[in-house]
C-alpha cells in the first residue's frame, strides 16, 4: 500500500514566519504609498505583486528539497496538497515543514 503525505501549501504561505515576514513587508510598502498619486500606485502595486510571486517562489523553491527529504525519511510515496485531498488517512506534514522552510530565515530576492 502506498504511503501517502498531505502539506498544505495555504499554511506554509500563511502560517510560517518567513512567509508572514514577507507578506507583512509588502503590507507595509503599500500602506505607506497611500499617499502617492493614483498613477504611482498603479505602477507600486504592479511591483509588489510581482515581489510577491517572487518571494511566492522562493518560499517553495526553499520548501521543495525540505519537503523531499521528510518524505524520504517518512518513506512516502507521495505528497499531495492538502487542498486536493477529499478524503485520506495520508500524514499531515505541514508543521514539520514549516519548522524546516523558518529554520533558514527570511526570504531573501
Amino acid at each position: 500500500m502506498a504511503t501517502l503525505l498531505v502539506v498544505d501549501l495555504t499554511a506554509l504561505l500563511d502560517s510560517s514566519k518567513v512567509g508572514a515576514e514577507a507578506a507583512k513587508g509588502l503590507e507595509k510598502t503599500w500602506n505607506e504609498a497611500k499617499k502617492l498619486p493614483d498613477e504611482e500606485r498603479q505602477a507600486l502595486l504592479g511591483k509588489l505583486q510581482n515581489q510577491r510571486d517572487a518571494l511566492r517562489e522562493a518560499l517553495f523553491a526553499r520548501a521543495r528539497p525540505l519537503l523531499a527529504e521528510i518524505a524520504k525519511e517518512k518513506k512516502a510515496d507521495a505528497v499531495l496538497d492538502k487542498s486536493a485531498v477529499l478524503w485520506g488517512k495520508g500524514d499531515d506534514v505541514t508543521k514539520a515543514l514549516i519548522k524546516k522552510v523558518d529554520a533558514g530565515g527570511p526570504l531573501k530576492l
